[in-house]
């Protein structure tokens, strides 16, 4: 055999297995950014789930929270005003902790404007229980409560929510 048939041989084949390598190289780049991208479609399917349960949960906790329908749900005929003060107090901190996990799914400044809605309330619940003789008939810590609250209690929450319905609207799904 002389050189000139060896080339003729191993030319094409050369030519054929560069040909092949390549292709299957292009398939496998391929396959494998599909694969990411089914891997990221997915992971951010779940992302958004999340995002929208915390979403869901601390907006249930701001309405919950809110000083007309946190006195109203909690307050019992046999509490005095001490009594009161502390179960209020108690039942924030307590679906606060619920709902701690779920910060993460929230953007930072919305999570401080539901912190500082917490803090408000809370504030107001203790302001409005120096106000009243501990003793005396929750009730009229609830009233007392009620009418401090209009003003900056009720807008820190009123001011979360619209945070939250804004975030909500960003994600494009509302």
């Amino acid at each position: 055999m002389e050189k000139t048939e060896l080339i003729l041989i191993f030319a094409p084949i050369t030519v054929i297995a560069v040909f092949t390598l390549i292709l299957v190289k292009w398939f496998l780049d391929h396959e494998a950014k599909k694969r990411r991208q089914e891997f990221l479609m997915a992971n951010s399917n779940q992302l958004l789930t999340q995002r929208l349960q915390a979403f869901e949960r601390f907006t249930l906790f701001l309405e919950r929270i809110s000083p007309e329908s946190l006195v109203l749900r909690e307050q019992q005929k046999n509490m005095n005003a001490f009594q009161l003060q502390s179960h209020l107090l108690k039942t924030i901190r307590t679906e606060f902790g619920h709902n701690l996990a779920m910060q993460i799914y929230l953007p930072s400044d919305t999570w401080e404007q539901i912190k500082k809605a917490r803090e408000e309330v809370s504030r107001v619940i203790n302001t409005a229980s120096t106000q009243v003789p501990p003793n005396v008939p929750s009730f009229e810590l609830g009233r007392r409560i009620i009418e401090d609250a209009g003003a900056t209690a009720n807008q820190a929450v009123t001011k979360a929510l619209d945070k939250i319905r804004k975030d909500v609207d960003e994600l494009g799904i509302r």
